[in-house]
């Protein structure tokens, strides 16, 4: 029985889990029923009922059917990435960003109100998201407190869904602020950075007047898990050569804390040469020449950790946020922009809210297309033809890099994801 060439395959110690990238479903099917289907025919015929369900097998036109649904979701999502304030209480040694004192100014927060306004009101809309961002953003917690409850009213006023999600250093947030976030303003995913335990951490991610903060961050993560809210947050370790060691050993030492917590998950990356910002030159750390964001995923996952993005990355609804035609992001003085890591680069400027101009038609341009001669590949309605603007409009990595990259992506997390054991279901005999 073939599959559809959209189907992933991983071998694993109990079978082969399959996933099918055409709707995000995923099996399990064990060897002993992989024996007895070489003999039984009326195991074959419910085997193959079953992948008949779920759309496991080629179909025509499938490819293009499955992009336009995920289009016809992707349309039903309005985003916004907002700076509130163009400083960060921290100098990490790999920050690509350039700072300015100034908090967001009530005209800029009303531009962006009356923007949101005008586009939930064409009522195609049925979640919209705001994603807080910095400098570090709870420098701006006013601008989150005032927005967050305009949003909350019109979506309350519109019928939609208002979710909202913070990527934070963790500095500035005490118990009663999360509180309050959560609660009140409907936060409820957080990115928190942790490079590794203290000594490892409080060498990449320094404060201003270049003390340590890993003791102070700690103890707001230990809050968040002694509280009773409902929220997700992803512990962010960004791995460089200084800190490898000490990253792994947090699994075994402070990161324990967290471990039999749903509500908290690890997330591992390489620091990339994202660029110097105001950095000098010996405020940096040494890249890694290999991709150890695998191994220590890997480890955490053997140790009992639940790690995120696995599934993220094999989703098709995966795509960066900047490569979606109804995101758009708002900086400190009110200039739109996509992406959050080339700020500072003119074609990621598409208008400014304080004048009430934005460059649709630029903004459509800068989204990657699928090509045709992409719709042949088994990783197309993941990739989507390179899913990174940033890539392939300013960088300019050739395809074939590119392609190159997103595999090796593809197939690591395929792996992580058998290794969770996170699929929807396992078919065994008897």
């Amino acid at each position: 029985m073939e599959m559809s060439p959209y189907v992933l395959r991983q071998e694993c110690d109990d079978g082969i889990v399959y996933f099918n990238t055409k709707n995000n479903h995923s099996f399990l099917i064990t060897k002993q029923l992989l024996e007895k289907l070489k003999t039984d025919e009326e195991t074959k015929e419910q085997y193959k009922t079953y992948l008949e369900q779920f759309h496991y097998f080629p179909e025509d036109d499938e490819v293009n059917q499955s992009l336009r649904k995920i289009r016809e979701i992707d349309d039903t999502l309005l985003e916004f990435t907002i700076l509130t304030h163009g400083d960060c209480n921290f100098r990490c040694k790999y920050c690509y960003e350039k700072f300015e004192n100034i908090a967001m100014s009530r005209e800029t927060e009303d531009a962006i109100l009356k923007f949101a306004e005008e586009r939930l009101s064409t009522g195609k809309y049925k979640i919209f998201k705001v994603s807080w961002f910095g400098g570090e953003p709870l420098l701006g917690y006013r601008t989150i407190q005032y927005l967050s409850e305009k949003f909350k009213e019109i979506c309350h006023r519109l019928n939609v869904e208002y979710v909202a999600i913070i990527t934070t250093n963790g500095y500035l947030l005490s118990p009663n602020k999360l509180k309050k976030l959560v609660s009140e303003y409907k936060v409820i995913s957080y990115q928190i950075t942790l490079d590794g335990n203290q000594n490892s951490h409080d060498c990449q991610r320094v404060l201003k007047n270049e003390r340590g903060s890993y003791e102070r961050i700690y103890k707001n993560l230990q809050a968040m898990k002694d509280s009773e809210l409902d929220f997700f947050c992803t512990i962010r370790f960004n791995i460089s050569k200084e800190n490898l060691e000490n990253v792994k050993s947090f699994l075994y030492e402070d990161g324990v804390y967290f471990k039999n917590d749903k509500r908290f998950g690890f997330a591992y990356h390489n620091v990339g040469n994202w660029g110097q910002g105001e950095r000098s030159d010996k405020d940096c750390v040494t890249l890694l020449e290999y991709d150890a964001s695998f191994e220590l995923s890997q480890l955490a996952i053997s140790l009992g950790y639940k790690t995120t993005l696995i599934s993220h990355f094999l989703n098709n609804r995966f795509t960066c946020y900047a490569n979606r035609t109804s995101h758009y992001m708002f900086n400190v003085r009110g200039l739109v922009q996509s992406c959050t890591v080339a700020l500072y680069h003119h074609k990621n400027i598409f208008g400014n809210i304080n004048k009430g101009y934005i460059n649709h038609d630029r903004l459509r341009n800068w989204v990657i297309e699928v090509e045709e001669n992409c719709k042949s590949c088994p990783f197309v309605l993941i990739c989507k033809s390179g899913h990174c603007p940033m890539a392939k409009r300013i960088s300019k990595h050739p395809s074939e890099v590119l392609c190159r990259s997103i595999q090796r992506v593809v197939e690591r997390n395929l792996a992580l994801f058998a290794l969770t054991k996170s699929y929807h279901d396992i078919l065994d005999v008897g």
